[in-house]
């Protein structure tokens, strides 16, 4: 019995020196591996089997399935990774169609042991929608009736979309008058605002959608300034790989509309108006020289953007971001370009703005303005020549009134007085008086020396001098009449000039109104 128990201890002993010999000799082989461990979810809608590979700092791998999962189900699961190796988790559907590889790195893992980390094993959506290049979206906005105003806009406004956000409500209302100077393409006064002329109507209301998924580097080789406007809006918007874009905008038209009982050639009989347009009037020294510089406008109908909006999604691809975390993405699509992810489930609003005014325009009315001066100085030198015509009337009165006082001869020579109560004496019958009348001649002096030659030579001397005094007046009605008949004449010839043909807006249309657009800065309040 002794000798078998001592048998038995004999093998116990040299079975426990191999069992310590093959650990020390496997010792460097696991002497690295550190179990992790992994909690590994199915965020699919159909069963899975999990994989996990492990690549080996060597060049190696080894690939094992893991387990089982139902849709939604998770598990934690230990793997024992070494020093220098990377582990990576997958899964495959009934259909083959592969999860998203997840990958860790021991280095990473190892600096928190103790953490569970999180595996969703993600099977991407198959994508439909096809990608466009910028100069593709760009060819849709220019096509699209109401939002291809976006490819207007100029690289200074563009650079932040605020050429819009400027005209914000910032214009003045329609019926407003501003007077500019195309050489320097600033006001010259003050704008009108508009008084009883101030009437708009909603003429025109649009709208339009647009949708497009776009890659950035997409861009098409033809014409590179094409889709300049999308390209500078995903600066602004900082779109640095893959957009899902959805336009929305409405347009309105308001325009100016007369009252009823006027219309808008009425505009400058508006006494609101008149001391603005002398003001105007003063500016023009010379308007046959100046006539193309300056313009008076009548902002008539502006092109408003009720709302616009622009919403967006971005994509990435999967590694274009280091410290992207996989518990983050929303939505994982396979498309054309490879598996994509999105942060957000829903659009964001990248951009909107409510009630800018696009583009104003306005009636041109520097033909009828300088018309209207031609008209001003017209009227201002027939008034004057009125005034003249009145004087000399008054003249031609005073002086027959001072001929029948100097008549030398009234019993040869009977005139007609003039009615001292009559404020306004006609003068047909001293015209009449006048074409008949001579002067009188001057008599000879009696050249006795008689006592009565004394006399006869006195009564002499009175007549002669009332005679001189007699000619004197009726050379001057005449005079005055030759003057009064070229005054009639100038006011003749004045009242029939037509001034209006002077200048026109419009070289086949002259005298009517010609709408153009305006720049925004000139109508934009400052």
């Amino acid at each position: 019995m002794k000798t078998t128990a001592n048998y038995y201890k004999s093998a116990l002993k040299a079975i426990s020196k191999i069992l310590l010999l093959i650990i020390f000799l496997l010792s460097p082989f696991f002497a690295g591996a550190i179990g992790f461990k992994f909690k590994i979810k199915n965020t699919a809608k159909t069963n899975v089997a999990v994989f996990y590979r492990i690549n080996k700092k060597s060049g190696g791998f080894k690939l094992k399935t893991l387990m089982n999962l139902k849709p939604g189900e998770e598990k934690v699961k230990e793997v024992s990774v070494e020093k220098g190796d990377t582990v990576a988790f997958y899964g495959q559907d009934a259909e083959d169609q592969t999860s998203v590889t997840v990958k860790r790195d021991f280095a990473m893992l190892d600096q928190n042991k103790s953490t569970v980390y999180y595996i969703p094993i993600i099977i991407p959506e198959k994508q439909t929608s096809n990608f466009e290049s910028l100069e593709g979206l760009s060819v849709k906005l220019e096509h699209n009736k109401v939002l291809n105003f976006l490819l207007k806009m100029d690289s200074s406004s563009m650079s932040s979309l605020s050429m819009l956000e400027n005209n914000f409500q910032n214009v003045y209302p329609l019926g407003t008058f501003i007077f500019v100077d195309t050489k320097t393409n600033r006001l010259l006064l003050p704008p009108l605002e508009p008084s009883f002329w101030n009437n708009s109507e909603n003429y025109l209301t649009i709208q339009d959608s647009l949708y497009a998924m776009v890659n950035k580097e997409q861009r098409g080789m033809a014409n590179a300034q094409v889709g300049y406007f999308v390209a500078k809006m995903f600066d602004s918007l900082r779109v640095n790989n893959t957009a899902e874009l959805e336009f929305k905008a409405k347009l309105s038209l308001i325009r100016w509309k007369p009252s009823a009982e006027a219309d808008i050639y009425q505009i400058f009989n508006d006494k609101a108006v008149e001391a603005f347009l002398q003001n105007c009037y003063a500016q023009i020294d010379n308007p046959d020289q100046e006539y193309q510089r300056y313009r008076l406008y009548f902002l008539s109908s502006y092109e408003r953007i009720d709302d616009l909006e622009i919403y967006g999604k971005q994509f990435y691809n999967f590694g274009n971001e280091a410290d992207l975390s996989l518990s983050t993405p929303a939505q994982v699509f396979s498309t054309s370009l490879g598996v994509m992810y999105t942060k957000n489930k829903t659009l964001s609003n990248y951009y909107s703005v409510q009630g800018a005014v696009l583009r104003t325009k306005a009636y041109d009315f520097t033909s009828l303005l300088f018309n209207g001066f031609k008209n001003n100085v017209k009227n201002k030198i027939i008034a004057e020549t009125y005034d003249n015509q009145h004087k000399i009337i008054a003249a031609i009165v005073d002086e027959y009134k001072s001929l029948v006082a100097y008549n030398p001869d009234p019993v040869r020579l009977s005139l007609q007085a003039i009615d001292p109560k009559d404020a306004t004496p006609s003068l047909v019958p001293i015209e009449t008086t006048v074409n008949n009348l001579s002067p009188y001649t001057a008599m000879a002096s009696d050249t006795t020396k008689s006592a009565n030659a004394a006399a006869n030579n006195y009564k002499v001397d009175t007549y002669n001098n009332k005679v001189k005094f007699f000619n004197s007046h009726l050379k001057e009605i005449n005079s005055l009449m030759r003057e009064l008949d070229q005054t009639n004449n100038d006011l003749a010839k004045i009242s029939q000039t037509n001034p209006d043909k002077s200048f026109s807006s419009t070289v086949n249309s002259p005298g009517l109104l010609k709408e153009i657009e305006v720049n925004s800065q000139i109508v934009r309040k400052q």
